[in-house]
């Protein structure tokens, strides 16, 4: 790798990334114009064009850039939304209608920085090793539709002749984590650009805005949720075998959100009540009629599971107790009292319990 070089450039000779791993590639290579709405909605760009009117342009923040072909020009790989800042305070990009905060504000600046300072690098994959540092274990960390964004950028520029495995293993070298977790989120990603293509199956209320990515990654770590999604297993990153009406249902139930209601997920917690659904034919029956993840949960086999586990938890925490009891020397009133109280529960469960077990035998 060849160290970059330092050197200011003028502002009209810097162009934004047309891959920039913030926004889908159709919008990061949308005309200038268009890509600063973008930054105004997402990216706070109204506070830095002030801090930058106001105070200049720090000089420890100098942007990272790559020159375009054999042209005078560069690309900022690194310091987009700060460069629409300045092509703003330049007047090389007009401030969109209706922006009246930001039209203020390079109105009334005090500072128009120019030039700035770069980093050239001589090639874009450098800049990528850096950014994974940066931005995904480093201090300026992006978020997870970012990271995962970035993450397949570096798999294709540099590892896309290994196998898949190999391919996370150097991936995750880069960013100094580990290989599940990257390929857990480039598969939640091939997932995402998949149904965004489909432009989210055009279901009410769900959006970008709305699918909150890391979510998703977090559901297919769920065996259930990725086999009913067609995927063989959550590191399953290249799957061209995605169930289209299933992601369409499983995005509608998570993220969904006509008229400003809550998706029917609701709580992050309640994702393994919809691995537990999406296993039970009458229960997605049920969720895809009613809407009601609690009514579906209970016709699937999610309580029965739900029981044994606390079953399990029960038998456990009694044998630890029965261990110790030999090293306690006195028993407290107090504790006494609660195993009165437990006996009485644990006679009302099991005398419960076995009315079930005769109530289903009898039906039989």
């Amino acid at each position: 790798m060849r160290p970059p070089i330092a050197k200011e450039i003028s502002v009209s000779k810097l162009h934004f990334d047309p891959e920039n791993p913030r926004f889908p590639i159709e919008v990061a290579q949308l005309p200038a114009e268009e890509l600063i709405e973008r930054f105004i909605r997402d990216e706070r760009l109204t506070e830095l064009v002030s801090s930058i009117a106001d105070q200049g342009y720090f000089a420890g923040e100098p942007l990272l850039v790559v020159k375009v072909g054999n042209t005078d020009s560069f690309h900022v790989i690194e310091g987009n939304r700060r460069l629409a800042a300045l092509k703003l305070l330049h007047r090389e990009i007009a401030v969109p209608a209706g922006r009246f905060s930001i039209e203020e504000e390079v109105e009334q600046a005090k500072q128009r920085p120019n030039p700035i300072p770069c980093l050239v690098f001589h090639d874009r994959k450098d800049i990528l090793r850096y950014l994974g540092f940066r931005h995904i274990t480093g201090i300026k960390s992006w978020g997870a539709l970012q990271k995962a964004r970035y993450l397949k950028q570096i798999r294709d520029a540099l590892y896309s002749e290994m196998p898949s495995e190999e391919q996370t293993q150097a991936l995750a070298r880069e960013i100094g984590s580990r290989s599940d977790y990257v390929a857990q989120i480039l598969t939640a990603l091939n997932l995402y650009e998949h149904a965004e293509r489909k432009n989210f199956y055009g279901v009410q209320g769900l959006s970008p805005e709305n699918i909150e990515f890391s979510l998703l990654s977090t559901a297919i770590s769920y065996s259930n949720i990725t086999l009913y999604l067609g995927l063989v297993d959550r590191k399953d990153m290249h799957s061209s075998t995605i169930n289209d009406e299933n992601l369409k249902n499983i995005l509608t139930w998570m993220f969904a959100a006509p008229d400003g209601r809550r998706p029917i997920l609701g709580d992050s917690r309640n994702i393994r009540k919809l691995s537990a659904v999406v296993q039970s034919a009458e229960a997605k029956q049920t969720l895809l009629n009613t809407g009601d993840l609690e009514e579906a949960f209970l016709q699937s086999e999610g309580p029965s599971i739900a029981f044994s586990h606390s079953l399990n938890s029960i038998h456990a925490l009694i044998k630890q107790a029965w261990n110790t009891l030999p090293s306690v020397e006195i028993i407290e009133e107090s504790q006494v009292e609660q195993l009165r109280e437990m006996r009485k529960l644990l006679t009302s469960l099991f005398n419960a319990a076995l009315s079930k077990s005769i109530d289903e035998d009898t039906d039989a």
